[in-house]
């Protein structure tokens, strides 16, 4: 029960962030909002305000804004014409589809930026477990050891001393270190260790034997840095994203990493066990997600809403009726395939292996 929550409120608050976007926008370009629909399928509650009905749908995944002439722009009423959706230039429909991933994006900002503010929990660089034999245990590192720098480059937290080691196979590097109170400098030489980077793969890495005590404390931002960091961090899981999109569609990285609902609701439970903080990331991740994945340029998503108005554009009218429906049919069948077979990995995950 606490995974389904889990899962309506994250889904649910990306959702309406998501069609809120497009909602804003074309309101500010004057076209009439028929539907504002959170969740398909039939309605479980709906109430009309102005002229927009606004519904709430018993499938929780997805959402939809239904503007005038959007899908039937000859059977507008002339005295609606000038708030058609079809009766904008192809810029500002395309600002229109736009304008959802963006919302997205920009929840993620909010959520990466707020919880830099309200402090992040990382682990100390404090030493706990020695693996014999290991190229920490030669260079004398002992637990309790508070690594302090690598080289030049001073350490924040344990993991900033995986990424100054991980790509330094064989290279003697210069630790400092405090021991008790006194300073040390110490030498060591990281060795060539089979890992798993952030898209999954199996890579070499550099690896000193060595495991964190497990100290842990909490760091917050000012309100500018925090901004500052807020993006960082978008961007750095934006550019993950769509790496590992290409990689799922490449083939370099295994498509058993997909993940659909179920995954989704265990892994919000699990954030929202952990905390409110680890909630909020979590939420950002799912945010960034579900932007890029409608920028793809498949039909039925904001991507191929895009890519139908810029040959719009260039063609200097619009594509026939025949086309886009076949399009949108076909990219209804690629969306619905991917769905099922993200699910079916869902599943397999919980009652067996592959």
């Amino acid at each position: 029960m606490e995974a389904v929550l889990s899962f309506v409120l994250v889904i649910g608050v990306l959702v309406v962030v998501h069609e809120m976007g497009h909602f804003f926008v074309a309101r500010r370009f004057g076209v009439k909002i028929e539907k504002f629909s959170i969740g398909f399928g039939p309605k479980i509650y709906a109430r009309t305000v102005g002229e927009t009905e606004y519904r709430v749908a018993w499938i929780p995944l997805g959402g939809y804004v239904k503007m005038l002439g959007e899908t039937d722009p000859e059977k507008v009423p002339v005295e609606d014409r000038d708030r058609s959706f079809s009766s904008l230039s192809v810029s500002k429909r395309m600002a229109i589809a736009a304008a959802g991933p963006a919302a997205n994006f920009l929840l993620a900002f909010f959520l990466f930026s707020l919880v830099f503010w309200i402090g992040i929990p990382v682990l100390e660089p404090v030493v706990g477990e020695i693996l014999p034999n290991s190229p920490a245990a030669t260079a004398g590192l002992k637990p309790g050891d508070r690594i302090l720098a690598v080289g030049n480059h001073p350490l924040g937290n344990w993991n900033d001393l995986r990424r100054q080691i991980q790509n330094r196979i064989d290279v003697p590097l210069r630790l400092s270190v405090q021991r008790g109170g006194q300073p040390l400098s110490l030498t060591i030489v990281p060795k060539s260790m089979m890992g798993s980077n952030i898209y999954g793969e199996k890579v070499p890495q550099g690896k000193i034997g060595v495991a964190p005590k497990g100290d842990v404390q909490t760091v917050r931002y000012g309100l500018f840095r925090g901004f500052g960091k807020g993006l960082q961090k978008t961007v750095n899981v934006t550019k993950i994203t769509v790496i590992s999109l290409y990689k799922i569609l490449t083939g370099a990285i295994s498509s058993k990493n997909l993940g659909g609902p179920i995954l989704i609701a265990q892994m919000s439970a699990k954030a929202a066990q952990s905390g409110v903080v680890n909630l909020i990331i979590f939420m950002g991740f799912i945010s960034v997600t579900l932007g890029v994945m409608n920028l793809v340029p498949v039909p039925v998503l904001d991507g191929g809403h895009m890519v139908f108005l810029a040959m719009e554009g260039i063609l200097r009218r619009p594509l026939s009726m025949r086309v886009r429906e076949i399009s949108m049919q076909v990219g209804f069948v690629i969306l619905l395939t991917i769905m099922v077979f993200a699910f079916y990995n869902d599943l397999m995950r919980i009652f067996g292996t592959r």
